[in-house]
């Protein structure tokens, strides 16, 4: 028995061991072999009961096997996903949000339409022009949950809006800035030579500086 039994484990770590295209092409083979019945009544009478219990044997182990190369290559790419995230983190994110350590921005929001009166009366005149009735019935529904909030920044104390900094920081490690990022430091820049006597700041440099707390938030938590 114990023979047997030894047989039987080092036969099995043998299949285990195939390739993967080995094995999916022996479980399409037998698959084919015990769905197509002249290749199975010309196989020896002895060997025609043992078909389905090596079918189902192989196609056990190519499933495992195919579970098992696709755990694997989930790991691998989350590992390379974990080292880009902390290398973007490290030379570009956190190096970016220390800019900030000694410039205060302080943030107000005004929402000109808080209660549901307001925004009815909102809807109630978008309704009232005249024009095709889809559209002001589409411009009126917006309005009804539109509370029309607005939002202004500004550097409280401190130095000035550090765009200039960010901007070399950017250029030195742009293999680890995304698109999105190159966007908002383009939009900051332009926005800054637009309104160059400004005492707030733009819109697109609130939402840069957003962007890079943010982000930076969500890098140290993934690689922590």
């Amino acid at each position: 028995m114990d023979v047997t039994a030894a047989t039987a484990t080092k036969t099995l770590d043998t299949f285990k061991s195939l390739p993967t295209w080995l094995l999916v092409g022996l479980t399409i083979s037998l698959a084919g072999i015990w769905f197509w019945p002249s290749l199975f009544t010309a196989l020896p009478e002895q060997l025609r009961p043992i078909v389905p219990a090596v079918l189902l044997i192989f196609l056990v182990l190519t499933l495992c096997n195919i579970s098992s190369v696709a755990i694997v290559v989930a790991r691998e790419r989350r590992r390379l996903s974990i080292e880009q995230d902390r290398d973007r983190l490290l030379k570009l994110y956190r190096p970016l949000e220390a800019l900030f350590l000694t410039v205060h921005i302080t943030v107000c929001t005004g929402t000109a339409a808080p209660r549901l009166r307001h925004r009815i009366e909102n809807a109630w005149n978008e309704l009232s022009p005249p024009g095709r009735r889809f559209r002001r019935l589409k411009r009126g529904w917006r309005a009804l949950f539109d509370k029309h909030q607005s939002t202004s920044a500004e550097v409280e104390y401190g130095a000035d809006f550090p765009l200039s900094s960010i901007i070399d920081l950017v250029r030195k490690n742009a293999r680890h800035a995304k698109p999105e990022l190159l966007d908002l430091v383009s939009r900051a820049n332009r926005s800054q030579c637009e309104e160059p006597d400004r005492l707030l700041l733009t819109d697109a440099e609130y939402d840069l500086f957003c962007h890079i707390d943010a982000e930076h938030r969500r890098l140290s938590a993934r690689v922590s």
